[in-house]
């Protein structure tokens, strides 16, 4: 759905743009959903390339095209990078939680955690960049929990990372959806992992 916006002046000369931008920066320049970007990227509306973690990157002059046929002009102000990554983390565990937020990089926020089924009800409201999905829990089942997500219409593009403390249950992670899966008692490695989210 469009939002608001309004008119954009001529370009200006692209000095210090990010030569490439994630979809949700090209939304926000649009004045558009995310996932309608993602639908254009799909379409080949927007020519654009993955990372390994598949978030979709889009070239500068791609993006510039696409919000030329929009009536946009990109300009350098308008172009500034987006806001911190969010960053979702799935679990029963507080502990979890704060670990990651003692790790995440300077370009991720970390989403505050009200609990998990909390966590589970408002996570589509405003999708994050990234989800972690804590497969050591309890209550419910984590696989279930991958499962869901890979199947929303919204949240079903967001990459996931897994974290456990057993090995079978990581691989278990891999094949129903997470890009990654990672052991909870190596956090030293977590942060290197953001690097194919981005």
């Amino acid at each position: 759905m469009l939002k608001n916006r309004a008119p954009v002046a001529a370009p200006a000369a692209v000095v210090g743009i990010p030569k490439l931008l994630h979809a949700g920066e090209v939304a926000r320049l649009a004045g558009l959903h995310k996932t309608t970007v993602l639908q254009a990227v799909r379409r080949g509306e927007i020519k654009a390339s993955r990372t390994v973690g598949r978030s979709v990157r889009i070239a500068l002059s791609d993006a510039a095209a696409f919000l030329l046929s929009r009536g946009i002009s990109l300009t350098l102000s308008h172009a500034a990078p987006a806001e911190p990554r969010a960053l979702v983390v799935l679990t029963e565990h507080a502990e979890v939680h704060r670990r990651f937020g003692d790790i995440l990089p300077p370009l991720w926020k970390l989403v505050p955690h009200r609990g998990l089924y909390d966590d589970l009800l408002t996570v589509g409201l405003h999708p994050p960049a990234a989800i972690v999905v804590d497969l050591d829990l309890l209550g419910l089942n984590p696989l279930a929990i991958l499962k869901s997500l890979r199947a929303h219409a919204v949240l079903g593009i967001v990459p996931i990372m897994a974290v456990s403390q057993f090995d079978a249950t990581l691989a278990g992670a891999l094949a129903h959806g997470a890009v990654i899966a990672l052991r909870a008692s190596e956090s030293s490695n977590w942060r290197s992992a953001f690097a194919t989210l981005e």
